[in-house]
């Protein structure tokens, strides 16, 4: 049906977009199909896109959600190949006081160019959404929104998520 790339305030991309389908069943196929694949020489990684914003009936939670740690975390993306989780929680401590940080890996141990951060609290997180989007982080401009992963249960990836959604 659409598809937008997400943009800075200068009309750069964010290294993510959304794309919208005519049909739940077409959107799971690309998710299926799509995640994980390298695309332009990069590997993209494509989940249902739980935004509450925007068309595609996502049915919204409550502002606190099921996890109380999930208000504390956030989603940083577009992050340089080279950012350890070191350099991470460093830039995002200038938001609040950050209880852990990951750079997302694939198994072989290269970055996928994402992380999680979690703040000590809910305000830090806010914090981390309203002042370092955009911000630059070993030359590459990050944006930082809300987790909205399950970080349980099984599987190896370690949280997943990533830009691209498949709204539907």
């Amino acid at each position: 049906v659409r598809a937008d790339v997400l943009q800075t305030h200068d009309g750069r991309s964010k290294g993510c977009g959304i794309v919208e389908f005519a049909t739940a069943a077409a959107a799971a196929d690309a998710v299926e199909s799509l995640n994980g694949v390298e695309f332009m020489g990069r590997q993209i990684f494509v989940r249902e896109d739980r935004e509450a914003s925007g068309g595609g009936g996502s049915g919204e939670k409550g502002e606190k959600g099921e996890d109380d740690n999930q208000s504390k975390r956030v989603y940083v993306g577009n992050l340089s190949w080279d950012v350890a989780w070191q350099d991470l929680k460093d830039h995002m401590r200038t938001a609040g006081d950050v209880s852990y940080a990951e750079v997302m890996t694939d198994h072989d141990g290269r970055s996928k160019g994402c992380g999680i951060v979690e703040f000590a609290t809910a305000e830090g997180a806010k914090e981390a959404i309203e002042k370092l989007t955009d911000t630059e982080l070993k030359g590459r401009m990050i944006f930082v929104r809300e987790d909205r992963e399950q970080s349980g249960g099984g599987g190896g990836g370690g949280g997943g998520g990533g830009g691209g959604g498949a709204g539907g």
